[in-house]
């Protein structure tokens, strides 16, 4: 008789046991490459969307006002445009206006998404829609009415009364709660940004961590200009879920005044 040949069911689970340690070992570095790549990727696309906005600046002496979706910012879709074409601003934050500025990587409803791509990861955008005050200034909503930097003039903008309420960007933790216009408690990147960009990163959260919720700021009256509302954001380094500081993974860039004026001048704008 012929003795048959063949694996034995230990042998075979065996076999399929590492098989699936070998793929899991491969494929966890391989989901972090995945990640790492979307996280550059977007940090090029903000950049790219940054760039965008000041030559919308040179084209118009403003910047562009949000784009809004009727649910969480606007009372209705503007269809990934800047909403109200032309300015002034009624929302200062809301999304990246993608139709205005020519963006593309958009959704079904026109808004620009990071390189995650869900509906969730829609790029916010924030800006500074309150009169700036101070010696000689001139006009009402200047950065984002027709012609208002130029208006408003440089002088302005600069030596402002202060506080005034610019854009903060926290690089720790604040101590103040999300929804109000305080600035950083502890150390901060910026002071004085006229924009914001926030990728809401792999999680797409808008109930992570603290900081997360600095970032999003879905509060009601959002809906409508609020100038008491939220103008301060959190740009930190990477934590996961459980750490003290809390879940983050946010990707956050801003406008500068110097670069906005020196882009103006440049291109004969200003003064």
């Amino acid at each position: 008789m012929r003795r048959a040949f063949g694996f034995s069911l230990l042998e075979m689970a065996i076999v399929l046991l590492i098989i699936a340690i070998l793929a899991t070992a491969v494929g966890i570095p391989l989901a972090s490459q995945l990640d790492q790549q979307r996280t550059a990727d977007t940090q090029k696309q903000l950049e790219a969307i940054k760039e965008a906005i000041y030559g919308f600046a040179i084209a118009n002496g403003r910047l562009p006002c949000p784009a809004i979706d009727g649910d969480n910012y606007g009372a209705a879709s503007s269809n990934g445009s800047e909403s109200p074409a032309g300015g002034p601003c009624t929302v200062k934050l809301g999304y990246v206006p993608a139709a205005t500025l020519g963006i593309s990587n958009i959704d079904s409803t026109g808004l620009a998404l990071d390189a995650w791509g869900s509906s969730a990861n829609r790029i916010l955008y924030g800006v500074v829609t309150e009169t700036i005050s101070g010696p000689n200034c001139t006009g009402t909503n200047q950065l984002t009415t027709a012609n208002g930097v130029r208006i408003a003039t440089m002088d302005c903008i600069v030596n402002r009364t202060l506080p005034v309420s610019l854009i903060s960007v926290c690089a720790t933790t604040p101590t103040v709660s999300a929804g109000t216009a305080t600035g950083c408690a502890g150390a901060s990147l910026t002071k004085s940004a006229p924009f914001v960009l926030v990728s809401k990163g792999k999680n797409a959260s808008t109930t992570g961590g603290a900081d997360e919720q600095h970032n999003v700021d879905l509060a009601p009256s959002l809906k409508t200009l609020a100038a008491s509302q939220d103008y301060v954001f959190v740009s930190r380094i990477r934590a996961d879920a459980g750490t003290p500081a809390g879940e983050f993974d946010d990707i956050v860039t801003w406008g500068s005044l110097n670069t906005l004026f020196a882009r103006m001048v440049q291109a004969g704008k200003l003064p």
